[in-house]
């Protein structure tokens, strides 16, 4: 009963989300909400036939399809005449749905079976299968033409700085609030580095590392001094440097560097005996913006693939997702060594107690200053790839509310977790990027044709007509999230083993008989 009650959760929440889209989306999100369901069933099941498992999770997997067709041919027959819109075609009908029906049964049913594998083919059958859906994912989005890929960019933006946060709050246990900072350090390098407007052309496959190193330095600047603090005290010095960061980035607008040495000290010192100095002084910049302020940096050097001379272009998304993809995959790897790592092992010492682990011989000092460099890094590379991506930067997108909403994606994820980071970035990007735009979309063309014209008063129908945008109350629904979520599952989507026990230590374990077996066989 439980696995038939996920696949009607499942299929109602798909059929809905086609009313926002429409078309072939229903092909997507059927193939989508089938991977979901199955890998969400699998752990369901004792590791035994995989045939058996399959057949087992069928019934649900055909309910979730059947209401995701039927909500989408609702939408295509009703809906569609309701906000406006002409139906799809037929050929767009028949195939889109019969794809999506197919996808959703065939990976549901196929993932809940690699749960009858052993642990290891299991993990490489998912990985395999999944690579491919990534792989695919942009080509099929252009043949459909729903232009998601450009949106999902985005999402796996955050997701990098979440990764790269998980590192200071997950692993160390240290409250960064000024994350987006580092994020605006490695943007506006990269910028610098690589506009015309400074008349420097660096290639940006050089540029992205100098980027990760910048931040990287930074993060080491802003570990220093905060050593000796913890919780709140922590918090509100690294939201002050999150603060610091945009204003001064608005300020670098007439900016002069001397060489100190012959500018200031030599005559400086030559003036205390009394006499004059005529040595030159070299002057590095003069009057240079480097920011120009609230106008941003713009244009920005794109990445050029070598050999071949090709440039990325934001009319084709598709080479910036696999770039990114790239990245991610890069960043994944460098973070699961470093938590096997011995300094991995320190960080999570330090996150328990810090004094029981200098008694045990770790060095706080330098252990905090990697975690903060390390987490600073990735942010460096997801900044060098923004800034490239849009071909701009402008300081009012590195705001206290970016460093917000990188915190929320690694707790809403899962603490501690890579792959609930993962999720939880595509979770909150997706839904802020793709999902609030196209429900206003949708809620406009419904007001449009049905309830304005029945309102006389212009004033009144243009309040709600301008009310009726949830893309107003981005932040309600975002806090409405949160607060349920921490009520129902504070540990986050995909928890890390030690927080979910952490979290869940006052529930009360299952009374068991603590009888040996031994002693039991004898009274038997």
């Amino acid at each position: 009963m439980k696995n038939i009650r996920s696949g009607i959760t499942f299929g109602i929440i798909g059929g809905l989300l086609t009313f926002l889209f429409g078309g072939w989306s229903v092909t997507v999100i059927g193939c989508l909400m089938g991977v979901g369901l199955g890998m969400g069933m699998a752990g369901r099941f004792e590791r035994k036939d995989p045939l058996k498992i399959a057949l087992a999770v069928l019934p649900s997997a055909l309910t979730a399809a059947v209401l995701l067709v039927g909500l989408s041919l609702y939408q295509n027959n009703f809906v569609q005449e309701a906000i406006g819109k002409r139906p799809a075609a037929e050929n767009t009908v028949l195939y889109g749905n019969l794809i999506g029906f197919l996808g959703t049964v065939l990976f549901t049913t196929l993932l809940a079976a690699l749960r009858g594998l052993p642990e290891k083919q299991e993990q490489t059958a998912r990985m395999i299968l999944l690579a491919a859906l990534i792989v695919a994912f942009p080509f099929v989005d252009k043949l459909t033409a729903l232009r998601w890929t450009a949106q999902i960019i985005f999402a796996l933006i955050f997701v990098i700085l979440g990764l790269g946060l998980n590192i200071v709050v997950g692993y160390a246990g240290l409250l960064d609030l000024g994350y987006a900072a580092f994020f605006a350090i490695g943007a506006y390098t990269t910028g610098i580095l690589s506009s015309p407007q400074h008349g420097i052309f660096m290639n940006f496959w050089l540029v992205i590392w100098i980027a990760a190193a910048m931040a990287a330095l930074w993060g080491f600047m802003l570990g220093a001094p905060t050593l000796p603090l913890r919780g709140d005290y922590l918090a509100i010095v690294t939201l002050g440097f999150g603060e610091i960061v945009p204003v001064l980035f608005r300020n670098l607008i007439d900016v002069t560097i001397k060489e100190p040495f012959t500018c200031w000290i030599l005559p400086g010192l030559i003036r205390l005996f009394g006499a004059e100095t005529t040595m030159a002084c070299i002057t590095f910049v003069e009057h240079e913006d480097l920011t120009a302020g609230e106008k941003g940096i713009s244009p920005i050097g794109r990445p050029v693939i070598p050999f071949i001379n090709y440039e990325f272009q934001s009319s084709n998304p598709i080479p910036w997702y696999f770039l990114i993809i790239m990245i991610i995959l890069l960043s994944v790897f460098i973070i699961r060594r470093l938590r096997d790592s011995r300094l991995g092992r320190a960080w999570m010492a330090i996150r328990e107690d810090e004094l029981a682990a200098a008694q045990m011989g770790i060095n706080p000092v330098t252990t905090k200053l990697a975690a903060f460099a390390m987490g600073a890094t990735f942010s460096g590379f997801a900044g060098a790839f923004y800034a490239a991506y849009i071909a701009g930067i402008f300081p009012s997108v590195f705001d206290f509310s970016a460093s917000i909403i990188i915190l929320c994606v690694v707790i809403l994820g899962g603490i501690g977790n890579i792959n609930g980071v993962i999720v939880g970035g595509l979770v909150i990007m997706t839904a802020d990027r793709l999902f609030l735009p196209a429900l206003k979309d949708f809620l406009s063309s419904l007001l449009t044709h049905t309830v304005l014209p029945s309102i006389s008063d212009p004033v009144v129908q243009r309040a709600v007509s301008d009310n009726a945008n949830p893309i107003l109350y981005r932040f309600l629904f975002f806090g409405l999230t949160l607060v349920i979520m921490m009520a129902v599952r504070p540990e986050g989507l995909i928890p890390n083993a030690q927080v979910r026990a952490e979290l869940h230590s006052n529930e009360t374990p299952p009374i068991e008989d603590e009888t040996p077996k031994s002693k039991k066989a004898k009274k038997g």
